[in-house]
């Protein structure tokens, strides 16, 4: 790791000679970062009501909307790289988030429950979850991004096995005016955006969010296709990307309403599943549409209750040719609607019970081929979900307190799920926070893993939930006014695992394994209330198979980060990030290689005070990923013929943020 930290001292020395030059030693201009900040605010992700980091009973880190703008983040993925103990691999047609050292690739991250303000994203046919470009939102509209740690089925349900993300969206106060973004970058990236709120009075607010973007591409070098018939194993002109998403809402009062729209498509480089490499008609196209209305009620002063109702469509299709079937392709359709109830009683002062109960009705969770000669091969799968699930708080003592949980929850053609949860939140001090947790979660299969028989899936009806059990130490310490220490200890033994079978006709999963993990993450918060603020944070996680006792694929055993921002009063920002992780297992058993890959940028936003005073509002921001051009892999899944799917070099873009 020698590189990683002279990279690291190289590149904060230049950031301390830019912010030195401009008078860095005035105060910032933002102090969302401070972390008074960020130990304050208030979440609903962990127990769906209001409360802070330090009392909920998770693991939580927090990104703000300052850190997402000052480090000049362009979508999730690069948002969820600088939390800890998160990594990723992308085949350049999903993204996918690992966590803990687990992450089985081609998953679709479905064992990651991610969420909008809330509201599930994950669909019925697969159980994927957007997480990388895919998602298409607009950072600009993001207050801020939660991640919880660890299970979360009592409150959520199926798919919240390793953790929680909930990207929360401003409110038309928070925004209250215009933002118009348009970005520039190599890949021929381009993209235009809108961020626009407004307040109702004292009624309420309405915000609406898009996103407009279109890349396109890398050409991309594999050598297992390095051959004349295939171009030499260059796919050229294939890696494009083009997608459109929107959010919007309106709170009156009491009364909350949401919808959000996504279609992306990409195109497939890669040869995947024995597809014609290179072909410029393979691609993916996902869509997605889902609105929901809320009620949030206080009863009284010691009881509230929420009613929220929903419904969400998700299609996808998908291009494959072959050389003996050019047109083939496939699409999948889910629909759903739901109903959730939850009520909140306070018998007294130290505790709180809260009880829910949801309904989902999957009308539609389908898959269809279509094959040369108009040939169809089509089956559908529609379910019913019930769940009842309570929870109970209780404060011991000014330094105690305690939560427990449990759901049950029914789905068609499966076994009741129960999940219980129960947690120690206890301070020493004024200081330190520790949290003693135990909980468990599932992953119900999916339509596609076990209620869909076509050409290519074959039905188990005999599958089980995949089941998950996590017990976490978690400790967090305020050292000094700007500093702040956080560790977890962790270990989590999964059961029932789903895997596919080989097979090379057909596509088969079955309860083939179970795994165990252990870990330490680590993080360090120096944040000094002046121009410069910094992070690192380190992980060692441990996952074996249960049966053969072999490192997990895709699971790199260390991680490591260090990342710092300096600002200056005259508008001129800087910020690092420098990323070290060790080999990954793939699925073949070879080994990509450890890797250390920095990024850079560098923002601008004019104020009153200088000569560009006619620009106030403006926000300008260069950013460099992989800004030295490290070459490193991350691991394929079973339908590609390479081992590992090299990534980007640098990738350079330029944003315009214009506030009104």
């Amino acid at each position: 790791m020698k590189h990683f930290f002279h990279a690291s001292v190289g590149i904060a020395g230049v950031l301390i000679a830019v912010c030195s030059a401009v008078g860095a030693a005035q105060q910032p201009t933002t102090d969302g970062l401070l972390l008074d900040s960020l130990l304050n605010t208030r979440i609903n992700t962990v127990s769906k009501y209001a409360q802070k980091t330090t009392d909920a009973p998770a693991s939580v880190t927090i990104v703000s909307a300052d850190e997402i703008r000052e480090h000049g983040y362009r979508n999730l993925s690069e948002v969820l790289e600088n939390v800890r103990g998160l990594y990723f691999s992308d085949d350049h047609n999903y993204a996918y988030v690992g966590t803990r050292g687990f992450s089985r690739p081609t998953d679709y991250n479905n064992r990651i429950l991610m969420l909008v303000d809330g509201h599930t994203l994950n669909e019925h046919v697969w159980g994927s979850a957007p997480v990388g470009a895919d998602l298409m939102i607009n950072l600009s509209a993001v207050e801020r991004v939660e991640v919880v740690r660890g299970p979360g089925s009592v409150l959520y349900g199926t798919s919240a096995m390793f953790g929680i993300i909930n990207i929360v969206t401003k409110t038309g106060t928070q925004l209250d005016g215009v933002v118009v973004s348009s970005r520039f970058g190599t890949g021929g990236k381009r993209e235009g955006a809108i961020a626009a709120g407004h307040a109702i009075g004292a009624l309420g607010s309405v915000a609406f969010s898009a996103l407009v973007t279109h890349s396109d591409g890398f050409d991309q070098y594999y050598p297992e296709f390095d051959a004349p018939a295939t171009n030499n194993g260059v796919a050229k002109g294939v890696d494009w990307g083009k997608g459109v998403g929107g959010i919007a809402s309106i709170n009156l009062g009491d009364v909350t309403a949401r919808v959000g729209f996504v279609t992306h498509s990409k195109g497939v480089p890669t040869g995947a599943y024995e597809t014609i490499f290179g072909d410029s008609r393979s691609e993916t196209i996902d869509e997605t549409l889902w609105a929901e209305m809320a009620v949030r009620r206080d009863l009284s002063a010691t009881h509230h209750v929420l009613v929220r109702a929903y419904g969400d469509r998700y299609s996808y299709r998908g291009g494959y040719p072959y050389s003996y079937d050019p047109d083939y392709s496939d699409s999948g359709r889910s629909e759903s609607q739901g109903v959730e109830g939850n009520f909140i009683w306070d018998p007294s002062s130290r505790a709180r019970f809260t009880f829910g109960t949801e309904f989902v009705h999957v009308g539609r969770a389908s898959y269809k081929e279509l094959s040369a000669g108009g040939v169809v091969v089509s089956d559908d799968a529609p379910l019913n979900v019930s769940s009842l699930f309570v929870q109970s708080d209780l404060e011991i003592s000014s330094r105690i307190s305690a939560v427990a949980g449990v759901r049950l929850d029914k789905r068609s053609r499966i076994d009741p799920a129960v999940t219980p949860r129960l947690a120690l939140v206890t301070r020493p001090d004024s200081r330190t926070t520790v949290k003693l947790l135990y909980g468990e979660a599932f992953r119900a299969p999916s339509a596609a893993e076990a209620d869909l028989t076509t050409s290519t899936y074959t039905a188990n009806p005999s599958l089980r939930p995949e089941r998950i059990r996590t017990v976490e130490l978690d400790l967090q310490r305020r050292v000094a006014q700007p500093l702040l220490i956080g560790v977890s200890l962790y270990h989590y033994a999964l059961r029932d695992l789903i895997d596919q079978v080989d097979d090379p006709d057909q596509i088969e999963y079955r309860n083939v394994a179970s795994a165990t993990g252990r870990g330490l993450e680590m993080q360090v918060d120096l944040v000094p209330g002046g121009p410069f603020s910094t992070r690192a944070t380190y992980t060692v996680q441990r996952t074996r198979d249960g049966t053969t006792g072999e490192r997990l694929t895709n699971s790199p055993e260390q991680l490591a980060t260090i990342s710092g921002i300096a600002r200056s009063k005259s508008g001129i920002r800087s910020a690092f990030t420098v990323r070290h992780e060790t080999q990954r297992r793939t699925v073949v058993g070879t080994w990509t290689p450890a890797f250390a890959r920095s990024d850079l940028t560098l923002g601008f936003t004019p104020s009153e005070r200088t000569v560009l005073s006619w620009a106030t509002g403006l926000d300008v921001s260069l950013r460099a990923r992989n800004a030295f051009g490290t070459q490193y892999s991350t691991p394929g899944g079973v339908e590609h013929l390479q081992a590992a799917i090299p990534q980007d070099g640098r990738v350079l873009s330029l944003s315009l943020d214009w506030t009104f």
